[in-house]
């Protein structure tokens, strides 16, 4: 394993105005006395911002992970990352040490939530069991399931079995975890010990999604064949209320979503020629990004804006993108075009920005500058206002889906092979980070040798024979 430190992490001195946050429109996470991440990205518009003094006021790693798929989640000085390598790193905030990693049978690409000691991520992969489109899909082989880590140790406390992939993120209600599968299935389990309280079937598919606490005893999330947006009941998963899309759309069951106090956002993807399953978005199909809104309450179309120039070839995986809502206004990448948008509330497009690459993940604000990864490698930092690109820097890496967080002065973000931090003012100033934003040759050689050698899990071997 490489593991990465730069001297450029600066004094540990910390601002007042840093911990309280000069932003306003931020609802800032303080790592060091808040005991819940309940929710992917903490939910409401998918900002996150975190507070910790006792982390340095900007800092800078790189950690070598198998690539990351979701977000990562920091619980007191620790930054918890969910790697496709089938492990949970758990990664010293300040100098990028490993303090543990637990392998789990199946890759995880869930976002970690966690409740006082305990940690919770979703096992699974995202290969099809079953793939019919329009009509059916299943999705999730192998060994699918939600588990809980003791925080402090890395060891599995307790696990509940899954019918399809465990990658949609979980959320916490109160004392409940509740996760959706690639089989339509929402469970909800006691946080504690995992005993069951309810589950709800729906003819969909859950995959990369996420279920959202909406704050007014409803969850939200989204499904793909059927293509719908659902509301449910939180205590006990009833279906509220449901909005269907055409049959032939894309990205819907891969795509999380953002909440305001009245409405929610979401994007999907429009054919715009048949491809090998008729007219469904599939593989290097052609499409066509949308956004909407629907009212919280009843479900309904409040508007719906058509991007134009987010047309392109679809790719494989990892179809959608992840909306922002940030000072009173909309912000996504798409999946097929390298482009950033901004929408105001009423679905009106205000800029849009062209990248180096498609930006799937999430895009993380704050003091008016957009922070984000495309899939070219780069990270970006862009006036949230007017669409103008502040900084940008090229690394060696490419960002798909695993999404960055604020974390004091730096952004973690990850990407192909790593999860790394930089810091806020290298990305806006495009100054590299040296051996963190691109590694040297005698970096790589050194990765490649260390990779040579087996790595043991001594948490999993202790996991092991505690259940022996």
């Amino acid at each position: 394993m490489l593991v990465l430190c730069s001297a450029c992490a600066g004094e540990r001195t910390f601002p007042t105005s840093d911990v309280e946050r000069a932003d306003p429109s931020v609802t800032t996470f303080h790592s060091r006395v808040e005991h819940a991440w309940r929710q992917f990205r903490l939910g409401g518009g998918l900002n996150v911002v975190v507070a910790n003094r006792d982390l340095p006021n900007a800092f800078a790693w790189r950690v070598a992970t198998g690539g990351i798929s979701s977000s990562p989640t920091v619980m007191g000085t620790t930054v918890l990352v969910s790697s496709n390598d089938d492990h949970l790193y758990a990664i010293d905030g300040a100098t990028g040490t490993v303090r543990w990693r637990y392998r789990a049978e199946n890759q995880i690409m869930s976002q970690p939530a966690y409740l006082g000691h305990l940690i919770y991520v979703g096992i699974g992969n995202a290969k099809a069991t079953m793939y019919y489109p329009p009509h059916v899909s299943y999705v999730g082989d192998g060994m699918n399931k939600v588990e809980a880590i003791d925080g402090a140790t890395g060891i599995e406390s307790w696990w509940g079995g899954l019918d399809g992939t465990g990658m949609p993120s979980e959320t916490l209600v109160g004392n409940t975890l509740v996760a959706a599968d690639g089989n339509g299935t929402v469970l909800a389990l006691s946080a504690r010990d995992g005993t069951f309280r309810w589950d709800s079937q729906y003819d969909t598919t859950f995959s990369m999604t996420s279920v959202a606490d909406g704050g007014d005893g409803h969850l939200y999330l989204t499904g793909r064949f059927e293509n719908a947006v659902y509301a449910l009941r939180a205590p006990d998963g009833k279906l509220v209320w449901e909005h269907r899309f055409s049959p032939f759309a894309g990205a819907l069951g891969d795509e999380p979503l953002a909440l305001t106090p009245n409405a929610i956002i979401g994007m999907y993807l429009v054919p715009l020629a048949p491809g090998q399953f008729g007219w469904s978005v599939t593989q290097m199909s052609r499409a066509q990004q949308h956004v909407f809104a629907l009212e919280k309450r009843t479900g309904r179309l409040l508007w719906e804006t058509t991007l134009v120039a987010d047309t392109g070839a679809v790719p494989p995986y990892n179809q959608a993108a992840i909306p922002l809502v940030y000072r009173g206004r909309v912000y996504l990448g798409s999946a097929v075009a390298p482009y950033v948008t901004a929408l105001d509330l009423h679905g009106r497009v205000l800029w849009q920005l062209r990248v180096r690459g498609a930006v799937k993940g999430g895009i993380a604000a704050e003091n008016g500058v957009l922070y984000f990864g495309d899939h070219g490698g780069n990270l970006w930092a862009v006036d949230a206002s007017s669409g103008r690109a502040v900084g940008h820097i090229a690394t060696d890496m490419k960002f798909n889906t695993g999404s960055p967080i604020i974390v004091n002065a730096s952004l973690v973000d990850g990407g192909t092979h790593d999860v790394i931090a930089v810091p806020l003012a290298s990305i806006r100033n495009s100054q590299p980070v040296d051996g963190i934003t691109r590694l040297s040759v005698w970096q790589r050689i050194g990765r490649f040798v260390s990779g040579l050698v087996p790595r043991r899990d001594p948490h999993r071997e202790a996991a092991y024979y505690k259940k022996q």
